[in-house]
């Protein structure tokens, strides 16, 4: 054949091969400094030490795999390889499945060590961190690399690849994209875990710029991570589309799975190669001061002895630059510098870059011989929790909660808003997502109606009282005897809080990737579980810190604006969902599956990923705290005291807030109700109004369907009626700001009872109505979302008030009323079960509200009650002023007319 005709061979083994050969020799190198490092400077290897030898010796085998199957097919289309390659291409692609974990868990291992020996007797929080990590990661690691070894029954099935016979594997490909949650999630750990010990220092410029180097890499090691997983995504669809034989599902035995998965191994030994050089750059300091000293210090700077003026300035300059992370400062010595203290003296960059010394033992001699040995330690004095130092700069400390004024409340209410407009966000994606997830995979309405009891009956159940509560109550649990001595172990606040709920949301938004993958349904209700649960520890901060930060008056208004940003980001996923991710859903099965769901897991990962960032600026931004000793002083300024007995004997604040926890519970079931069942009830009223029978409902709304004889869809009128929901808060907003200062403007409690009876009033019309034209069952629909829109943050704001030193576990048992949602959807499937209408089922909700009503009667018509969840604002001051004035002049017209 002519070589100007010959055929193009479309082939990824030279790219491959390439890619793969340079990052293992460019990590050879940077293994080879750190152990010159070890064993001729140091002179002290560690455990870390010999996981990162380890890890080096997998990646040289994993890599040889890769590199050698480029040379027997991989990157070529099945067409194009020679048959007497594809057993030597099939055991380098078995053995490529077998070091993969344990490679990426020696590499994770051996930085983890690192964070131990850099945690240990000092920073108590990254040393239980890191603890947990290493558990996960090896725990990971152990379980897959068993599954890939034993990936095929009989396992020699597995490398052979004309092997003919029964045979029946794990398809690993789905296996390692199910897997790949776990290494972002451990890597996101890995890479977070220091970040709060580093940014405790002060360095000198080239030192800063080496760590900010150093993470800049570990930060691509992630996105690394996130390219394989999308080759892997890629060769997963790709051989899915192929016309191989559907029953095999060996690792590679897919049509032409050399091309299609070639760029995902290529990518899986970089993350490792690249893993390494990230874990051995911390280590290369006493080289670099060896061979390049001028990288790390200014070889020009002026040095001085202790005796003249600048050594005296210096030495007051560095007192309050601790060599040691702040929280984790040793007792202050005095001691006498030598002539070169700059350089002797235990520095940052020493403690965090040479693994295997601690700061109460570092070999300096092995670093550098000529030094003298001197006693010092740093002068760091106590740094309160919210001093953050962001290299050099120092932010204030702000005041407790309790004291902001206005201005300030708006400033740190705008900042923790943003964790309102994502859980929002969130529970409009979810809400859809349910829906269109029942709709892919066929599921009966108890089903999909299960994935609801999962957020909210489990979630909002357990997360508030298992770890909300727990957390944010650092003035009980904290102060023990155990943490009296060092108060930098102390771990609880808002901060935390807000912390730890977007840690665990995150982890619950990744589980759904593999849940997706594989379409479990048990994956789908452990996501939904787990994003419930996080979303319920935030919502236990969050919504209390609105209503405490700022003057006391303006709790309800500031949670209303909160809650009104809430609305606009359920608004936002719903229309993202629907118009975005899931407008495909008319068409064949696996279509859907493969469009509509893979863009919601990158979506989800999105938002794995924005909860890690939103974790380090919460980590880093100064947000005032409150004590409960605070809390409980502040209740004597209400006219009535809170221990006042009232119903059954109960003290009174232990009667609103049990009222509130209830009224919360009937409310979150009402809305939830409401929106589930929403596009049922306006079918059926389009169905009669076109003369035809009525009947049961197949099922809740699950896409932007198009019901005949109404104007818009049933998705369309639903996202309407969420925006009035989201526009009647901040009309709320509004009247709870002027409630304070105009005396004709109805209080918060008013406000309740109004929207209620709005409410109600709403759902008996959307019962007993049946219109000849069924778009004007949308007008009471309408009016209810209008109402229900204030209730929940003015339910949680009125409940807090008198609480005292309760007030945050107040706060955790009215978010549990969330859970209200477990059952009550389910009492209206029932209803339609058993062969009532829908308008019958609609009943449940009329009940609902007329329950609700006690609270809001109780609060207007107790004069106890109200005196005591009244706001006492500027209006409130100027009555008592108004009453001491009439009261003197009625005194003094007494005393004339005597």
């Amino acid at each position: 054949m002519d070589v100007s005709t010959a055929k193009h061979v479309p082939n990824r083994g030279p790219a491959v091969f390439a890619v793969t050969i340079s990052t293992l020799a460019i990590a050879s190198v940077f293994v080879f400094a750190r152990m010159v490092c070890r064993f001729l400077i140091v002179k002290k290897v560690t455990w870390g030490d010999n996981f990162m030898m380890l890890a080096w010796l997998l990646a040289f085998f994993l890599s040889f795999t890769v590199a050698l199957g480029t040379f027997s097919g991989l990157g070529k289309y099945d067409q194009d390889i020679d048959s007497h390659f594809l057993p030597r291409l099939r055991r380098c692609e078995y053995v490529f499945s077998i070091l993969y974990n344990p490679a990426l868990m020696a590499v994770k291992t051996s930085i983890l060590i690192f964070y131990l020996r850099l945690a240990k007797n000092t920073q108590v929080v990254l040393r239980y961190a890191s603890w947990a990590t290493l558990i996960v990661v090896n725990l990971a690691g152990v379980v897959l690399t068993f599954m890939n070894i034993f990936q095929c029954s009989p396992i020699s099935a597995a490398w052979r690849a004309f092997y003919i016979g029964p045979v029946k594997c794990i398809p690993l490909l789905t296996e390692f994209i199910c897997a790949a949650p776990v290494n972002i999630v451990t890597d996101l750990a890995i890479l977070a875990l220091p970040i709060p010990v580093l940014t405790g220092m002060r360095l000198p410029p080239q030192q800063k710029t080496i760590l900010i180097l150093t993470f800049t890499i570990g930060i691509f090691v992630t996105i690394v991570d996130v390219i394989r997983i999308y080759y892997l995504q890629q060769a997963i669809g790709s051989s899915s589309n192929s016309t191989a034989n559907e029953k095999d599902d060996r690792f590679g035995a897919h049509a032409d799975f050399a091309y299609n998965a070639s760029l995902s191994l290529m990518w899986s030994v970089v993350e490792v190669n690249l893993g390494i050089i990230c874990a051995c750059i911390p280590t290369l300091k006493p080289l670099i001061l060896k061979l390049l000293p001028s990288m790390l210090y200014d070889p020009n700077r002026t040095r001085t002895t202790p005796g003249s003026k600048n050594a005296s300035s210096q030495g007051d300059a560095t007192a309050h630059s601790p060599a040691i992370p702040q929280q984790a400062s040793l007792p202050s010595t005095s001691t006498t510098e030598a002539p070169d203290s700059e350089d002797t003296r235990v520095n940052a960059v020493e403690f965090i870059t040479t693994p295997g010394m601690r700061v109460d033992e570092i070999n300096r001699d092995a670093i550098n011989p000529t030094r003298m040995r001197t006693n010092v330690t740093s002068s760091a004095g106590s740094v309160s929790e919210n001093d953050v130092y962001f290299g050099f700069v120092n932010m204030k400390k702000p005041k407790s909660m309790l004291k902001t004024n206005l201005r300030e409340s708006f400033k740190y209410g705008a900042l923790v808003a943003i964790l309102f407009l994502l859980w929002g966000f969130s529970y409009g994606l979810l809400n859809t997502l349910n829906n269109a997830i029942a709709e892919i995979n066929n599921m009966s309405t108890a089903e999909t109606l299960g994935l609801t009891s999962a957020y909210f009956g489990g979630g909002y159940f357990f997360g508030p009282l298992l770890v909300g509560e727990w957390i944010l109550r650092r003035d009980e649990h904290n102060r023990s005897k155990r943490h009296s001595k060092n108060d930098t172990e102390n771990i609880g606040g808002f901060k935390v809080t807000f912390i730890l709920g977007l840690s665990i949301y995150g982890i619950g938004t990744i589980i759904f990737w593999p849940s997706a993958v594989t379409n479990s349904y048990g994956g789908y209700m452990v996501s939904s579980f787990v994003v419930g649960f996080g979303l319920s520890v935030l919502e236990v901060a969050a919504n209390s810190f609105m209503v405490l930060c700022g003057p006391h008056a303006y709790g309800e208004m500031r949670l209303m604006l909160a809650q009104a940003v809430q609305g606009i980001g359920s608004v936002a996923g719903t229309l993202l969902a629907q118009r975005v991710f899931f407008t495909g859903l008319q068409n064949d099965s696996q279509s859907r599956m493969d469009v509509s769901l893979i863009n919601v897991q990158w979506t989800y990962l999105g938002i794995t990923l924005l909860c890690a960032a939103l974790g380090l600026f919460f980590f880093y931004m100064p947000l005032p705290e409150v004590s409960d000793e605070e809390l409980e002083e502040s209740t004597r300024r209400i006219p009535v005291s809170p221990k006042k007995k009232s119903w059954f004997g109960l003290q009174l604040r232990t009667v609103t807030l049990g009222l509130a926890v209830l009224a919360q519970y009937l409310y979150v079931a009402t809305q939830e109700s409401n929106i589930i069942w929403f596009g049922d009830l306006v079918s059926a009223d389009a169905v009669d109004a076109l003369g035809k029978r009525s009947t049961a409902a197949a099922g809740p709304t699950i896409h932007p369907q198009q019901v005949q004889g109404l104007a818009l869809s049933v998705a369309d009128y639903l996202v309407c009626g969420t925006s009035v929901f989201a526009v009647a808060r901040i009309i709320a907003s509004v009247i709870c700001y002027y409630s304070v200062r105009v005396r004709f403007v109805p209080k918060p409690r008013t406000l309740l009872t109004i929207c209620i009876v709005i409410c109600f009033v709403s759902s008996v019309l959307m019962v007993t109505l049946r219109p000849s034209n069924p778009n004007l069952i949308i007008i009471p629909t309408l009016f209810f979302f209008f109402g229900e829109g204030p209730i929940w943050p003015l339910i949680f704001a009125m409940g807090l008030r008198g609480q005292g030193r309760r007030t945050k576990r107040a706060a955790a048992f009215i978010t549990m009323g969330g859970s209200g949602p477990a059952f009550f959807p389910f009492i209206m499937y029932g209803i339609i079960r058993s062969g009532g209408t829908i308008h019958k089922a609609f009943i449940v909700i009329v009940a609902l509200q007329v329950a609700m009503i006690v609270y809001s009667g109780y609060l207007d018509i107790s004069k106890d009650a109200k005196l005591l969840i009244d706001p006492q604002g500027p209006l409130q001051k100027a009555r008592d002023q108004e009453k001491q004035a009439n009261g003197q002049e009625h005194n003094s017209t007494t005393g004339s007319t005597k």
